[in-house]
């Protein structure tokens, strides 16, 4: 006997059948797959899980004993005295210690001679100018030291402007006639020197650069020998040395101080004892 309803559900499973083949299936379960590649994750030591788990009961750590109970320091001797406490201290570490890129002339000179240094001749080459074309790279730190490592061939024709320079660098940059100077930024002002636009941008001002406060800083900027920047603008800062301030004294004045001040003082003719009168004034 022919069925005639078992014969139309085939013929439209078939139909669906084709269906699911065109409909594209979605991906979007893979994200609860995902695992990370093998051998970057190690399973850790399940410690203290039974005599059968290889470390139950002590979990490795042998029988009784201070490894057994605790940690001991890697410095530690058995209770001799430690090998750091033998010997007595001597110098120290400065708090405030400035640390700066060192920059050898070679490597101007590198940068120079395959043209990645976007300046003239004639120009200055500054900690900005160093920084935007990859003199210096990585943190700012405190600033940007020249070293004289390949003075004998340096021929660069750019006045140079950093932190600080070692002597026989400066001799070879002025040897050429062209000028160094040496400049104190804090980390802030170095900030606002290399990227004025970040500040503009952020705070809409760029900080002012803040003078040099420690004696030694002071000294060392101001010194002919490390060409420093204060000698060129006095204005700066050394005009201002060794003055006071010079401010109006206020002297707060009593009631009757004040009455003092402000009465008129009229002489009084008739107490005069002794005066000399013209008979054409009578």
């Amino acid at each position: 006997m022919f069925n005639l309803r078992s014969s139309i559900v085939s013929k439209t499973q078939g139909a669906f059948a084709g269906i699911r083949q065109i409909i594209p299936s979605r991906n979007a379960s893979v994200l609860g797959h995902l695992e990370p590649n093998e051998g970057a994750v190690k399973e850790y030591r399940r410690l203290g899980r039974g005599a059968s788990s290889g470390l139950g009961k002590t979990s490795g750590r042998g029988q009784k004993g201070q490894k057994a109970r605790g940690s001991v320091p890697m410095w530690f001797e058995g209770g001799q005295t430690p090998f750091f406490k033998r010997f007595p201290k001597t110098g120290f570490n400065r708090a405030n210690t400035r640390v700066f890129h060192e920059l050898n002339l070679d490597r101007i000179q590198d940068f120079w001679n395959n043209g990645r240094i976007p300046l003239n001749e004639g120009e200055t080459l500054t900690i900005q100018v160093m920084r935007k074309c990859g003199l210096i790279t990585g943190s700012l730190k405190d600033g940007v030291k020249i070293l004289s490592n390949g003075a004998e061939t340096y021929n660069v024709p750019l006045n140079v402007e950093a932190t600080k320079a070692s002597n026989s660098s400066i001799e070879t940059i002025e040897k050429l006639g062209h000028e160094y100077t040496a400049v104190y930024r804090t980390r802030l002002g170095l900030r606002a020197h290399v990227s004025p636009d970040h500040f503009l941008r952020t705070r809409g001002y760029v900080p002012l650069q803040a003078r040099p406060t420690h004696r030694r800083d002071i000294g060392y900027y101001s010194n002919q020998d490390k060409r420093g920047y204060l000698l060129k603008n006095r204005s700066l800062l050394l005009d201002y040395m060794g003055k006071r301030e010079e401010r109006k004294k206020v002297v707060r004045l009593s009631g009757l101080q004040k009455s003092l001040k402000d009465a008129t003082v009229v002489s009084q003719k008739d107490f005069q004892q002794s005066a000399t009168v013209n008979f054409a004034d009578l």
